[in-house]
């Protein structure tokens, strides 16, 4: 709720979800999750401010670009801590467990990464105090617009999951079972589709536009790298009116619509 947002900031809450992920241990994946949560309800426009202010941006570009030594590593004593002996696992049962553990982890802080990114982009403008809006276009600037390539990365890598799960649904006995009880197909396909990353690509795809939008350095930068890609800002503006037609009635919905319109 708003208020307890309100003592969350008020307690120094983001400033202690920050150092918990910098100390690189487990309890940094449940404090980006907290952050996740914190600044993504539609009363979160001070909570990311207060967040860019703190020195937020840092720590999150860190996890962010993938670099190992900044990313959050689980307890021992879980599966996706766990090293498995050769020795002891004859099956490999218990190493297709631990690595799927290990490739869930990293999912989940993928997952909360692109939320955090999001929201920053839908409550920083021109009237954030702090210069948040232009520290944050800055962030993906710098070093050669390096950080914008990561993000096109995973922008093309869960428009390829999106597809690949809508296929699969499409190709399944449930698909044919849904489809004799007169199920809507398309709407059906349109659940796979999010579920399978769509909701990921979606969001990706509203941070593109931001920058694009924001920024001509990183508009002309992102656009030559779809141009090697053998593709366009198109593809973005797609991503935008898909993921506005999953959306409710709203300031959101209403900001996505108007993103698409800026390009």
């Amino acid at each position: 709720s708003k208020q307890n947002l309100s003592l969350f900031l008020e307690a120094q809450g983001i400033e202690l979800m920050l150092r918990c992920i910098r100390e690189k241990v487990h309890s940094g994946f449940c404090s980006l999750k907290v952050l996740f949560f914190a600044l993504s309800s539609t009363d979160s426009k001070k909570a990311c401010e207060r967040f860019v202010d703190v020195g937020g941006l840092k720590t999150l570009f860190s996890v962010f670009m993938g670099r190992s030594l900044s990313i959050p590593k689980p307890a021992k004593c879980s599966d996706a801590g766990s090293k498995v002996s050769t020795a002891s696992d004859k099956n490999g049962k218990r190493a297709k467990k631990v690595t799927l553990a290990k490739k869930e982890w990293l999912q989940g802080i993928e997952n909360n990464m692109i939320h955090i990114l999001y929201s920053l982009t839908r409550h920083l403008d021109d009237n954030s105090p702090f210069d948040a809006k232009a520290r944050l276009i800055a962030k993906f600037v710098e070093d050669d617009c390096i950080k914008c390539d990561r993000l096109l990365e995973l922008f093309l890598k869960y428009d390829t999951k999106m597809r690949q799960a809508e296929i699969k649904y499409l190709r399944s006995e449930e698909a044919d079972m849904a489809e004799a009880e007169g199920i809507d197909i398309e709407f059906a396909a349109l659940h796979a589709r999010l579920q399978g990353g769509g909701d990921l690509y979606h969001r990706a795809s509203a941070i593109l536009a931001y920058l694009i939008s924001s920024s001509k350095r990183c508009c002309g930068h992102i656009t030559e790298q779809l141009k090697v890609q053998n593709s366009g800002i198109v593809v973005i503006k797609t991503a935008l009116h898909e993921f506005a037609s999953v959306l409710d009635q709203g300031e959101q919905r209403q900001q996505i619509i108007s993103l698409g319109a800026l390009m």
